[in-house]
């Protein structure tokens, strides 16, 4: 969870009863297999909603459209702890607490300045605590059943490697808001028919001024719906295929859409756009070392002071380090080789010989170093420049697959895990 993000009033959109005023009475919402969403769930999140759509100046629809979509929420949140208990997913306290100390952080806060905002903010710490395990919970559950999904081929990473580097936008950040009409399994042709004219009325009304933040609210299946439909800044390689592409010439404030996918109808408008393209160039090492290994034979102390006799003799000319290294040296990989340790990138070593070397200059050799292997005797023999680009862009198209290709993967696995549940939404006039 190490990437854990999560601003606090970002939080406070999910935290469903912890901002909620005590029920006198609760009632179900909704049952979710074995389980249940209660009233007080539903109005805790409304609140929250409300509260900060007013302090952003966000409009909302009206509160029959807003409580469909916040149930939809909590279902679906429901789902997945289901299946997160069922498969023994446990967040530590430890983990728990480092992820909070990431929101503070974030916030540029002490941890004691966190819990005091969330005093201010009538928020109570301990049920904060529990909210932001079960969103870390739906996190695990999600990311481990969605990666199993996804499968790169070596080829696909060259072919994006390559449109990386000749392309001019390669290093676009786009922050962009979604709208998602969903369509069942199957649909008919009706169906289609009526979302991709629901789409269409969308996008007209989006390019006639009309507020997206709000029609996605009203409107959207997508998980950041209640956020006005807000994913915040994304490399464009890292969207789905069909969205990289559409956003390929996009300039900011434009409306894309709709785009036909097999989960429904998808909507796009470009907040705002940012980027740039770099070589990537780093610096590599040519060094060469003598290693002595601590040993029944020869104690840790041994070792340093044959060395320090070794390098004495090398600076008087006695010997030569290759000779040195070849007749001392306990490392089999360059021994035979007089030291010599080819080029590399320093952060491949140990750290205290990393540390030890880059201390060094052109042709300086080091007293003796000691790490995790044994003693050392450094010598650093030249320095380079070395362009990267090629591999730091086969890296990042990787990275970039797979954000797509999960991002692509976990909106069709929602779809299934709410399909194969068992959801009855209860009138809350007839109970």
């Amino acid at each position: 969870m190490k990437n854990w993000r999560m601003l606090i009033l970002g939080a406070a959109l999910s935290a469903s009863t912890a901002f909620a005023a005590p029920q006198v009475v609760d009632k179900v919402a909704a049952v979710v297999n074995n389980g249940v969403v209660l009233e007080s769930d539903v109005d805790g999140m409304m609140q929250s909603v409300k509260g900060q759509a007013q302090q952003a100046g966000q409009q909302l629809p009206d509160d029959k459209t807003l409580r469909h979509q916040i149930v939809e929420r909590l279902v679906m949140d429901n789902i997945l702890l289901q299946m997160g208990k069922q498969a023994g997913i446990q967040i530590s306290d430890a983990q728990l607490d480092q992820a909070i100390g990431n929101i503070a952080a974030q916030n540029k806060m002490s941890l004691d300045q966190l819990r005091s905002r969330l005093a201010y903010d009538g928020m109570n710490y301990s049920t904060y605590r529990e909210q932001i395990r079960k969103e870390m919970t739906i996190a695990e559950v999600r990311n481990n059943e969605v990666r199993r999904r996804v499968t790169i081929l070596p080829q696909e990473v060259d072919s994006l490697a390559k449109q990386v580097a000749t392309t001019n936008d390669a290093g676009t950040e786009l922050n962009l808001s979604h709208i998602l009409l969903p369509l069942p399994e199957n649909p008919t042709q009706q169906q289609v028919d009526d979302q991709e004219t629901l789409a269409k009325q969308l996008v007209s009304e989006s390019k006639n001024g009309g507020d997206f933040g709000k029609l996605a609210i009203t409107y959207s299946a997508d998980p950041q719906a209640l956020k006005g439909g807000n994913m915040g800044w994304g490399r464009i390689q890292e969207l789905p295929s069909l969205f990289a592409q559409a956003l390929a010439t996009a300039k900011k404030g434009d409306i894309i859409g709709p785009i036909r996918s097999g989960v429904g109808f998808h909507i796009l408008k470009v907040n705002d756009i940012r980027g740039d393209k770099q070589n990537v160039s780093v610096t590599e090492v040519h060094a060469r070392h003598i290693l002595l290994k601590p040993s029944p034979i020869m104690t840790d102390a041994q070792a340093r002071e044959k060395l320090t006799q070794v390098a004495a003799d090398i600076h008087s000319g006695k010997t030569t380090f290759a000779d040195a290294a070849k007749q001392l040296s306990q490392d089999p990989g360059s021994a035979n080789q007089g030291g010599d340790l080819g080029w590399s990138s320093p952060e491949m070593y140990d750290p205290a010989f990393r540390d030890a070397l880059l201390k060094l200059k052109k042709g300086q050799m080091s007293a003796p170093v000691h790490s995790s292997f044994g003693w050392h005797l450094i010598q650093l023999l030249d320095t380079r420049q070395v362009d990267k680009t090629d591999a730091a862009q086969k890296e990042r198209a990787y990275r970039l697959l797979f954000n797509r290709k999960f991002a692509e993967e976990a909106q069709t696995w929602m779809q299934e895990q709410r399909a194969s549940a068992y959801v009855k939404i209860l009138d809350p006039n007839a109970q």
